[in-house]
């Protein structure tokens, strides 16, 4: 499930061509995500990925694995949109507080 997080975000930012890989890869290229977080967003998409293929010796990622892909799925989802969304807030403070005379 936190595949389809990252997947969605992307998505609603926008990303919508092409599979994860590729839209994980354009978010980097548009500063969406830095170089750590595409990777951690990589590793993430591989462990959706996991169950879908025939591996005999790791058919699953591990409970750590999965804690670790809801850690950054909540991680980005929070950068991607609460910071994000805070800041444009704190902007449109700063500019309201300009040209507001002083008293």
């Amino acid at each position: 499930m936190a595949g389809s997080a990252v997947d969605a975000m992307l998505k609603a930012h926008g990303l919508n061509d092409g599979g994860l890989y590729a839209r994980i890869d354009e978010a980097l290229n548009q500063n969406l995500l830095t170089d750590g977080m595409a990777k951690w967003a990589h590793s993430v998409r591989l462990g959706s990925n996991r169950p879908r293929h025939a591996d005999e010796k790791k058919p699953h990622v591990s409970a750590d694995e999965a804690r670790q892909s809801v850690e950054f799925a909540e991680a980005l989802g929070n950068f991607m949109f609460v910071l994000t969304a805070r800041i444009d807030r704190g902007i449109k403070a700063a500019k309201h507080a300009e040209k507001s005379p002083a008293t």
